[in-house]
């Protein structure tokens, strides 16, 4: 496997760029202009409790916590290059043994950045960077366990180079590396990367719409199972709709290949944010993917892992003082195709959360958040979480 990995980053350029994007809600392109700022630093400190530390069904352990770290952010986009980034340091230090270990401090840190750079108005370079390190991976990041299985080093590394042929068409070749390292020995069966690389041809059939088509490759390189090789050719679609709205779409097929079987199967992924009012917007995506994640069941592996991942997001600011913040979020995931006997299994992850945030002043803030997860099928669990704080920002 190793030797298949080695032969994969060269075919790739070597470039370590992303096989998902750094999140499923950055799908859809962004409304509006983005704000350049100068380097922000943060605080927070909260209290909580979590009644499932274990994210199990019979081993069910709960326990209060407290969460802490400081941050800081910076932004330009008035230069040639436009640069941001974001960085945050912290934990998380339970009362209790969680995750079914006997650590009761865990890892809450994770750097997101990301560079433009124009050489001439029709040629562009992108490169964007995000990493966390925590027990629970964003579902949306595309390759998120679906529980919690202590501290997990979870990496997205892409770039893109864009070249414009004539005032509508142009091309754009892109790259990535990604994956999933668990701390915990007893999880590191799935520990997995991926790397991936494409090409698509690109139509600006207005100023707010544009067509492409695409032809990608991707290899999942799995510590413990099968790797598998993808081969996807999409058509989609990038239009900002309104002032306040925009929408990504892509469908077409992916060829998969695994364990000497080639088979064929559908992919979907749509992204679509919207400022409804003032003071409310909304973010959604769905995406449906054949995966490679938790496919070894320790004497066989299952071939296909068709999953679908939907998730939104809703802000809405009451007042200069109040807003609130809801989720909803799916993992819907089945398993087929099993080697050496392995039955068809499936397994649903839905967490539906809701926060308030009050600003004390400009600088202090104070939040209460409740996070609801459910998990049925395979590994059937509940959680709830419940956790008030402080933020300072300056």
């Amino acid at each position: 496997m190793k030797s298949t990995l080695l032969k994969a980053l060269v075919w790739s350029g070597v470039c370590a760029p992303a096989s998902f994007a750094l999140s499923l809600y950055d799908t859809a392109p962004p409304i509006g202009l983005p704000e350049s700022y100068a380097v922000r630093y943060s605080a927070n400190l909260s209290m909580g409790y979590d009644d499932n530390l274990n994210s199990t069904k019979n081993n069910r352990e709960g326990g209060g916590f407290v969460n802490f770290g400081v941050g800081a952010s910076y932004a330009d986009h008035e230069s040639v290059t436009h640069i941001s980034y974001s960085a945050h340091i912290g934990g998380t230090l339970y009362d209790n043994k969680a995750n079914g270990t006997d650590e009761q401090l865990f890892s809450d840190m994770s750097l997101s950045a990301s560079m433009t750079h124009s050489f001439t108005p029709g040629s562009t370079y992108s490169l964007s960077v995000s990493a966390s390190y925590k027990p629970e991976p964003d579902y949306e990041n595309g390759i998120s366990a679906s529980r919690t299985q202590g501290d997990c080093l979870n990496w997205s590394i892409s770039n893109a180079y864009s070249q414009a042929i004539d005032a509508r068409w142009s091309w754009t070749l892109t790259a990535g590396y990604s994956g999933n390292i668990y701390s915990n020995s007893a999880y590191q069966y799935d520990d997995r990367q991926y790397i991936n690389t494409g090409l698509s041809l690109n139509y600006k059939y207005s100023p707010l719409t544009s067509y492409s088509l695409s032809t990608s490759y991707r290899f999942d390189f799995r510590r413990v199972g099968l790797d598998s090789n993808n081969l996807y050719v999409t058509l989609g679609m990038n239009s900002s709709l309104s002032p306040v709205s925009s929408i990504s779409l892509s469908a077409g097929m992916q060829t998969k290949f695994i364990d000497g079987e080639n088979n064929l199967y559908p992919t979907v992924r749509m992204g679509y944010n919207r400022k409804l009012t003032e003071g409310l917007s909304m973010s959604a995506y769905v995406s449906f993917d054949n995966e490679n994640v938790d496919t070894y069941g320790g004497f066989g592996n299952y071939l296909s892992n068709a999953t679908w991942r939907v998730g939104a997001t809703t802000n809405y600011r009451l007042s200069p003082k109040v807003s609130f913040n809801f989720d909803v979020s799916l993992l819907d995931a089945n398993y087929e195709d099993g080697t050496h006997g392995l039955k068809n299994r499936d397994r649903l992850t839905w967490t539906a959360s809701a926060g308030m945030t009050y600003m004390f002043t400009q600088s202090l803030s104070g939040n209460i958040r409740y996070t609801y997860t459910r998990q049925t099928g395979y590994s059937e669990y509940y959680r709830n979480v419940m956790s008030a704080g402080l933020g300072y920002s300056f």
